[in-house]
């Protein structure tokens, strides 16, 4: 399965709507599995996948310190999965399947959590079946 963009917001206004991304699939990759997830002693999700962020590092010349990313996931072992934002259960970003695209918001450090959200599991580390966390940088500014 993969995602796709269906709504969401920022974790701060203004409201934030996917966008199906056109082109090659996302080069830039830091994928992790439910086994990466915090230790509870909970029981974790079976769901494994990737999720990728292109650009990662994002480049941003204009001072701001935000930028611009689109963000694509997989999985397997489970029929529904959302990607929240800066925690396995913060503001949700995109459901469904397919790419997307943020707006000129991602600061530095911002990490995307793709969750399992199968027979209604809570949003926790346990059910993070991957995460990708996204750099800004200056580095080709003039």
């Amino acid at each position: 399965m993969s995602l796709a963009g269906c709504g969401g917001r920022a974790p701060e206004p203004p409201v934030v709507k996917s966008e199906r991304a056109e082109g090659a699939p996302p080069a830039a990759s830091t994928g992790s599995t439910a086994a990466a997830a915090e230790s509870s002693g909970k029981k974790r999700t079976k769901a494994t996948g990737t999720l990728t962020a292109d650009p990662n590092p994002i480049q941003v010349c204009d001072g701001s310190g935000l930028g611009v990313t689109t963000v694509s996931g997989s999985w397997d072992g489970s029929d529904a999965a959302e990607v929240h934002l800066d925690a396995p259960d913060g503001a949700l970003f995109m459901g469904g399947a397919g790419p997307g695209k943020t707006h000129k918001w991602v600061h530095d450090g911002m990490v995307f959590y793709l969750q399992d959200v199968s027979q209604r599991r809570p949003l926790t580390a346990e059910n993070t079946i991957a995460k990708v966390t996204v750099q800004l940088t200056t580095a080709g500014c003039r």
